[in-house]
């Protein structure tokens, strides 16, 4: 019955893309709905997109280790929006499609060209934690195995994202929200009930230090401030004003989230031993061993929306990103065409991927943190009016990116020193190559 269930819901989502397909008239309706959206859609897609599974999954995961702490996902991504809301004010007027099309205007054409190749490669790790976690809510609901739901949830990402590009994005992302809060919600009320031995919360502790919070802020926060698929959700708007409820409206959602997320976690850490849990989630620990059926079925269904939701704009982020390499902007007539190319190359790409990788946190993590370290710092300085010549800024989005890659494999404290110190090394490639001009 289950199958049949996730088969009729995956139908569903294919049937959308179709009927979305046949509206698409123009490059602007592939690529940002039009630019006709309003806070419903966008302030939902916003939600949808960042409750992807890594981060429902990865923020209760977060908390069965290290309690509270594990509301920082979700506190570090209302920041970052928090910290984007001036800047809508120079956003608001342009007319391109993506990130890069921004820095292409700020410092060139070359600048665009590798930011647009550079960008997809750390985003194949966003969209494999995506579909990882899709992979394990299909184990779950049916009797297949990991490897074939990653086969499965990586073609229905990749044939949805291809009919209706923005259009099917935006249209389906508000309806994914419901089920996703649905099923949240439903098991926090569920679990409420339960006491918890820790009385005093420890936001700070032992597994999460003052110094793991300043890396969080610095490679986590600032993808929500700069981030190729914010902007892409941003872009859709209508104004400026949809623009700025859009952001307080998903901030609104994300602080009560934080605390949501880590109650469920600190929950698990008390009604489950470590050697029960290994290497599972302790979200779907709960599910499968304390949640009454229909709870579970709608949490694991809230999952499956926020894999979707996630997937599919991270995956038109990147190959749309990865087509301007081939083409001079978007706007061309065969960018669609050459955008959906991509977009089944990416897709395998990220399905090769998750089969190799094991954690869903550490996958999402390390994509972020090499992205922040090459482009945050270039994309704010260059909102701000911030000019240098073209061989700068690509040394600074190289060497800041390595650096950070680095202090992530590295891992510990020497790691996170690393991580931080890819933001000085960008910027100091920047402020030096503009004095040396």
């Amino acid at each position: 019955m289950n199958e049949l269930i996730l088969f009729f819901y995956f139908f569903i989502v294919i049937i959308i893309g179709i009927l979305s397909f046949k509206k698409v008239k123009n490059n602007s309706d592939f690529f940002v709905a039009g630019k006709k959206a309003g806070v419903l859609q966008v302030s939902g897609s916003l939600l949808a997109s960042i409750l992807g599974s890594s981060a429902i999954i990865g923020s209760v995961d977060f908390a069965y280790i290290s309690g509270w702490a594990g509301s920082s996902l979700m506190l570090c991504a209302a920041f970052g929006l928090i910290l984007l809301y001036p800047l809508t004010n120079y956003i608001k007027n342009f007319k391109g499609y993506n990130l890069p099309n921004m820095l292409g205007n700020f410092y060139g054409e070359e600048v665009q060209k590798i930011s647009s190749l550079l960008i997809p490669v750390a985003w194949l790790g966003v969209i494999a934690s995506q579909i990882m976690g899709a992979a394990k809510i299909i184990t779950i609901l049916s009797s297949f195995t990991y490897t074939q739901g990653v086969c499965i949830s990586g073609a229905v990402f990749i044939f949805y994202t291809i009919l209706g590009g923005q259009l099917s994005i935006i249209k389906t992302d508000f309806v994914q929200l419901i089920f996703i809060l649905l099923g949240i919600i439903l098991t926090f009320s569920y679990i409420v009930p339960e006491p918890i031995s820790e009385t005093v919360p420890q936001f700070i502790n032992e597994n999460f230090t003052y110094l793991d919070l300043f890396i969080m802020i610095l490679t986590y926060s600032t993808t929500y401030l700069v981030g190729p698929d914010i902007y892409s959700r941003l872009f859709c708007s209508k104004n400026e004003k949809v623009m700025k409820n859009s952001i307080i409206v998903s901030v609104c959602f994300l602080i009560p989230l934080a605390y949501i997320f880590a109650r469920i976690g600190i929950y698990g850490s008390q009604i489950f031993e470590s050697s029960q849990v290994g290497k599972e989630s302790v979200l779907l620990m709960i599910a499968d061993k304390k949640l009454p059926h229909f709870i579970s079925f709608s949490l694991y269904f809230g999952l499956l929306s926020a894999v979707i939701s996630s997937a599919d704009t991270t995956l038109l982020t990147a190959s749309s990103l990865a087509a301007q390499v081939f083409l001079e902007d978007l706007k061309s007539k065969k960018a669609i065409f050459i955008t959906r190319i991509l977009t089944i190359i990416l897709g395998i790409a990220a399905v090769i991927i998750s089969l190799k990788m094991k954690y869903i946190l550490s996958t999402l993590l390390l994509a972020l943190a090499v992205y922040s370290g090459a482009f945050i710092i270039p994309v704010l300085v260059g909102i701000f009016g911030f000019r240098t010549r073209k061989e700068v800024v690509i040394s600074a989005i190289i060497l800041g990116g390595i650096t950070a890659l680095i202090g992530k494999l590295y891992g510990g404290d020497i790691g996170n020193f690393l991580a931080a110190g890819a933001f000085l090394i960008n910027g100091g490639i920047l402020y030096l190559g503009n004095k040396l001009k």
